[in-house]
């Protein structure tokens, strides 16, 4: 993006030809100007020169880089098909997104610069003229036990997590074979037993990833109504028998056997309704974490950057 779009989006007549910025035109334009100067030398590569994710680069690399000007972003605190807050952007810059070849930049770029590429980034996309949604709480993590493990797989199950992510976590479900993201291209489950997740894999990332999804691909968002299933629901085997023994569909019966009916669900007072779905949301997060395998040095040195899911 040159500088006569810059200044167009800011409503200021002009030409990339034209002088030095004076004290009429906004400080924005320096913040601008530096952060393209930064894109172009570091950036422009992968994401093009138009931020349109098609680089010179961008050709010989899966995933594709991020088409900025869409203003579509996985990694958000807020709501599913909202924009990304700064922070956000800045944590995906500063971090990087593991098994891919977007590196972090934290110890390269200093934090002024970081946020004038993210200033220069943000103005591909006309979508953040009216700033971006707040972001969705996060609550404290309860810590991870046996019990909380153990029911998680259970809501793992129940929810049919297993039908994309396969019955062990490794992204081998029947159902994850047939997936696209919003671009046509063909995306497969995320192996929830590595241990570089794009997004982070403590506690409150994970939560964060459930409630507010992965714009652009088909992991949905979940709210805590998502999570209140009575105990009453009818289990039918054959359904589970894609991905689970009898013993672990037995196990599952009996877990709902001592949940609450949807009845029960239904008359509950809302903050015991919410209690209910928290507790669950939150066992499912502990349960995917302990799928998490940590890889030794081999794993890492023939699994790098080969993720073709993005």
């Amino acid at each position: 993006m040159k500088h006569a779009v810059i200044l167009a989006l800011f409503g200021i007549a002009g030409s990339a030809s034209a002088a030095a910025p004076d004290a009429t035109w906004p400080p924005q334009f320096a913040l601008l100007e530096k952060g393209e100067n930064i894109y172009l030398k570091d950036c422009v590569a992968c994401h093009g020169e138009l931020g349109n994710g098609k680089g010179t680069a961008s050709p010989f690399m899966e995933p594709k880089p991020r088409d900025f000007t869409m203003g579509m972003y996985k990694f958000r605190t807020t709501a599913s098909g909202e924009l990304p807050a700064d922070a956000d952007l800045m944590r995906t810059l500063e971090r990087g997104v593991p098994g891919t070849q977007m590196p972090g930049w934290k110890h390269v770029l200093t934090l002024p610069e970081r946020i004038a590429v993210i200033a220069y980034i943000k103005s591909f996309s006309s979508d953040f003229k009216d700033g971006a949604p707040a972001s969705l709480p996060i609550p404290t993590p309860p810590p991870s036990t046996a019990k909380a493990v153990a029911e998680g797989k259970m809501v793992y199950m129940l929810m049919e997590c297993w039908s994309c992510h396969g019955g062990q976590g490794k992204g081998d479900g029947k159902s994850g074979k047939t997936l696209h993201d919003d671009w046509g291209r063909k995306i497969l489950p995320w192996d929830l037993t590595r241990a570089d997740y794009k997004g982070d894999n403590d506690p409150a990332s994970l939560y964060r990833t459930f409630t507010t999804g992965l714009n652009g691909t088909p992991m949905p968002a979940f709210a805590l109504d998502g999570f209140l299933i009575g105990g009453d629901i009818e289990i039918d085997p054959s359904k589970y028998a894609e991905a689970y023994g009898s013993r672990d569909i037995d196990q599952l019966k009996r877990w709902l056997g001592s949940q609450p009916t949807e009845f029960s669900l239904r008359h509950m007072a809302p903050e015991q309704r919410n209690a209910i779905g928290e507790s669950r949301k939150w066992a499912l997060v502990h349960y995917i974490r302990s799928l998490i395998k940590r890889p030794n040095f081999l794993v890492r040195i023939f699994t790098e950057d080969t993720e073709i899911t993005h």
